[in-house]
């Protein structure tokens, strides 16, 4: 038995024999719920007193992992079980898509932990922790908009969801450029600010995935 969906109220507990029960969409989301609920944790964290919820962070990573192993376990059904591909609507260029996104929200995951074990030893002044803060919020609407993309193969929302990226890079890099001719720049600041970068980019890697459609 594995739980594939759960929130306050509920849990969805599947038989993994019979793999048709399962769904890549379904693990993924879930996957995208978790790594979005960490990443904001520790995001309010940078301007929050309480620092408790970070100790949660691993926990719940570990979660992600095990949902990502679920993932490719269904892959690997559907790759050596042509009726089971068919009976989840999948073709091979969907199977490694599935696998590459689930990927990097795993990578993710593993980031915003290393993000949550750094925030406690960090000494930056508060000014320069809420600007971060303000700039790295953005990376919430690029997951968003980039799991929306990847499941509805929207092409206009991926459009969308890069746009933002690009948009938060020109910002983040405003912030590090402005600090640096003062002499304030910091390791403990870079380093920050490198770990939202790769998370972000790990999410907006997600929107790359999805394919322009061309009609003949």
């Amino acid at each position: 038995m594995e739980i594939v969906e759960e929130d306050s109220s509920n849990i969805n507990v599947h038989f993994l024999l019979d793999a048709t029960t399962l769904s890549p969409e379904k693990i993924l989301k879930r996957m995208s719920s978790i790594t979005l609920g960490m990443f904001r944790d520790t995001l309010n964290t940078l301007t929050s007193d309480d620092k408790s919820v970070l100790q949660t962070i691993p926990n719940r990573d570990d979660e992600i992992d095990r949902q990502y192993f679920l993932l490719v376990r269904l892959i690997r059904s559907t790759m050596v079980d042509k009726k089971l591909a068919n009976a989840l609507n999948l073709e091979n260029i969907d199977i490694l898509d599935y696998r590459i996104a689930a990927n990097l929200l795993e990578a993710a995951g593993d980031t915003i932990v290393e993000l949550a074990n750094s925030i406690p030893d960090i000494s930056l002044s508060k000014t320069d922790l809420n600007k971060i803060y303000r700039v790295a919020q953005e990376i919430e609407k690029i997951h968003e908009k980039s799991i929306e993309a990847f499941i509805e193969n929207d092409r206009l929302l991926a459009i969308e969801a890069i746009t933002l990226h690009r948009s938060y890079q020109k910002k983040i890099s405003d912030i590090r450029s402005s600090l640096e001719p003062k002499k304030q720049v910091s390791i403990q600041l870079l380093d920050l600010v490198y770990t939202f970068e790769k998370i972000a980019r790990c999410v907006a890697d997600v929107a790359d995935l999805v394919q322009p459609v061309y009609s003949h």
